[in-house]
């Protein structure tokens, strides 16, 4: 059943960003049931507000320590992924697609840690490791959390002759696959999210499938979390079992599909543009795969 919804305030900027915002009531209303039954809604939010899109970045600073794979002076090639793909800055790989199959032929091997962000030019660990190894006879990757539990990385792609200024992708959808078989932990609202038109570790659209059932798109601006649409109550994803997470950005709307079912949409204007990435929360030694970054279909309805 549609709950009733209230809007939001826009949050300020803020010095010391929680980890992830608490519950929240949405600006908008969500796709699907609470329950995460029944048919998807076929309403759609509105647009947070009018004005030219990244208008309301004016204001933010961000100091240096603050990560942004968009530090370097210069030109920055934009657009969607269409006229983009995810390709290293020195060979082709991963063509958009990380399954990692590009690490063997001895396994595991390091892919990357965030204490040596060099070692691959197509992707940036910014929290933990990342190692592909071998489960159950297919290559994949598994992740090593940080202290506190979390793992963050994002796609770097780039232009031919240009290995120091990644793409600044428009349109575009980041897609993963994922395997757990315990929580891990309890820090940071445990659980698998997805990037999009991220910025920096402030600016950015996330989308989570966490272990409590919540199930949201958020937008982090100025290190402050707003909610944009909520399901509480969807459910946990199973363990023992792979699931996919998908969250697109095409215009103005960000769309949440979860195991092939899109169950959230909502539309909002604050970015642009950005990379696209993930991160996991409270479950060290979870497996990924099929490591997505492509070009979102066309929104079934107009933003």
């Amino acid at each position: 059943m549609r709950r009733s919804l209230l809007p939001l305030a826009l949050a300020g900027c803020l010095s010391e960003p929680p980890p992830e915002a608490d519950d929240v009531v949405p600006e908008v209303a969500p796709l699907a049931h609470p329950e995460g039954t029944g048919s998807p809604d076929s309403s759609l939010a509105h647009p947070e507000g009018t004005g030219s899109p990244d208008s309301s970045l004016a204001g933010c600073s961000e100091a240096a320590s603050v990560y942004s794979p968009f530090r370097a002076v210069g030109h920055y090639p934009t657009g969607s992924v269409a006229a983009f793909p995810w390709i290293g800055a020195t060979a082709s790989y991963p063509d958009g697609l990380e399954d990692f199959r590009g690490y063997g032929p001895t396994l595991p091997a390091r892919v990357e840690c965030s204490d040596d962000k060099g070692a691959r030019d197509h992707l940036d660990v910014t929290d933990g490791c990342l190692t592909a190894a071998t489960e159950q006879g297919a290559t994949v990757g598994k992740i090593g959390a940080a202290a506190d539990g979390a793992f963050r990385m994002v796609a770097l792609g780039y232009v031919a002759g240009d290995a120091v200024h990644p793409i600044k992708w428009t349109d575009q959808a980041v897609e993963y696959r994922f395997r757990y078989h315990q929580q891990v932990g309890a820090l940071n609202n445990p659980g698998f999210k997805a990037f999009v038109r991220y910025r920096s570790e402030d600016d950015l659209y996330v989308a989570s499938w966490r272990m409590d059932g919540v199930v949201q798109i958020q937008k982090k601006q100025c290190g402050v979390y707003t909610a944009l649409a909520v399901l509480p109550a969807f459910g946990a994803p199973t363990p023992n079992a792979w699931h996919t997470i998908k969250l697109s950005a095409i215009g103005t709307q960000l769309e949440l599909a979860l195991d092939g079912q899109q169950v959230l949409a909502v539309a909002n204007a604050a970015f642009s543009w950005g990379t696209s990435g993930i991160r996991i929360d409270a479950m060290n030694g979870a497996w990924i795969d099929d490591w997505r970054v492509s070009l979102p279909t066309s929104p079934a309805r107009a933003p």
